[in-house]
């Protein structure tokens, strides 16, 4: 029976796509254990279809018989649950000059976890034998464990066209520009995968704190920077293009200011971003963002007063961002917000400049905290969400 099962069930319904079966995959996935009588009723299906889709949905690995109730007179009813243990995301995210890789099944377990430092990356080639080195090390271990990865989610600085989701400007890091992350994992590995900012892993990891309804704005520091805004789940600073928010740092704040590594003069970034204040430092014994954080957080006269005048500048011009976005809550995230307690007072006088104390107050403006942490949770629930939810 086992063997003739897939032919029948393909020969009702398709075993390529989860379309059909999508709306009723979503409610076992919201309500947890269902049974085959309640689900039927909740997305208005008959018992004979529903039966069909459950099957199709078994023999794809994506539910599972949790337990059997009797009731009564020889008759039972099975409860099913979501396949949690044998179902993946994967995410990669480019939070330069840091790659962070994770695979993560679908109750939030974390099987493979790596960071690497891709400063000095020898060109595309070289980049893209390590992304296939991680991706084949994921499938293997997520076979190892009987199961398959669903969803990957891609997190890149940068402007992305906004149609295709290829890399058109990541000014820090332009080795990736031009590659196409979502054909590649779909063509050389068989992964469906969403190609977004960065941003948005991690405004997913750091808001899952926050009410559901709160208005959060999430800065991103690193070799660059930049934003991303939304309302509870709702991401509004992403709604149609990666345009928007998310390159906030290449607003001139300076006429015929310091080169930007995007060509421009004066923007913001030039003053802010990890590259910049690299640049700005010029010390021997610094010459990586790790090393400079822990300058900072060692002390360091020159590097804590690099910090600090970037710090200012960007408090001084997040204003029209906060007010763009109607924001009620601000947190620094990504590799620089670990030196946030040092420069933070730098920070409020750079914020004090367009807001008052109760405003600043009310942002309560906070650095995360465990910003590689809240990245991955962030990639994770975003992937899982985009399989579930790909409109």
């Amino acid at each position: 029976m086992t063997r003739i099962l897939p032919s029948y069930i393909k020969n009702h319904l398709s075993l390529e796509s989860l379309n059909s079966s999508r709306p009723l995959l979503q409610w076992i996935e919201k309500e947890g254990a269902v049974t085959q009588t309640n689900a039927a009723k909740a997305v208005r299906l008959s018992g004979g279809t529903c039966n069909l889709h459950f099957q199709k949905l078994e023999h794809m690995k994506l539910i599972h018989r949790v337990d059997t109730v009797n009731q009564g007179r020889g008759r039972s009813t099975i409860i099913w649950e979501l396949e949690q243990g044998k179902n993946f995301c994967l995410s990669l995210v480019f939070d330069v000059p840091f790659f962070q890789a994770a695979l993560v099944d679908f109750s939030g377990r974390v099987l493979m976890e790596q960071r690497e430092d891709m400063t000095g990356l020898a060109g595309r080639k070289a980049l893209e034998r390590q992304l296939d080195k991680v991706v084949k090390a994921a499938l293997a271990c997520a076979h190892k464990a009987g199961g398959h990865i669903r969803q990957a989610f891609v997190g890149v600085p940068g402007i992305l066209d906004p149609v295709s989701s290829v890399v058109v400007n990541a000014a820090n890091f332009p080795v990736l520009n031009g590659m196409d992350f979502k054909t590649r994992m779909q063509d050389r590995h068989g992964i469906p995968c969403y190609c977004g900012s960065l941003g948005l892993a991690f405004y997913y990891g750091e808001i899952e704190s926050l009410p559901p309804d709160a208005r959060a704005l999430v800065i991103y520091w690193d070799l660059g920077v930049g934003a991303a805004a939304g309302v509870g789940e709702r991401v509004v600073s992403h709604h149609h293009s990666d345009l928007l928010l998310s390159e906030f740092s290449h607003v001139r704040i300076e006429r015929d200011g310091r080169l930007c590594h995007c060509g421009r003069r004066g923007c913001l970034e030039a003053y802010v971003g990890g590259l910049a204040m690299l640049e700005a430092l010029d010390s021997p014994d610094v010459k990586s963002l790790d090393q400079f954080m822990k300058a900072v957080l060692a002390g360091n006269a020159d590097s804590v007063r690099v910090a600090n005048d970037a710090a200012y500048r960007l408090g001084r011009n997040l204003c029209w961002v906060q007010q763009v976005m109607q924001s009620e809550r601000l947190i620094l995230s990504g590799p620089l917000s670990v030196i946030f307690p040092v420069v933070r007072p730098a920070f409020i006088k750079g914020l004090s400049e367009m807001f008052n104390e109760a405003e600043i107050a009310a942002l309560n403006p906070e650095a995360s905290g465990d910003a590689q942490a809240a990245m991955r949770r962030g990639a994770f629930r975003l992937a899982r969400r985009l399989f579930f939810y790909p409109e």
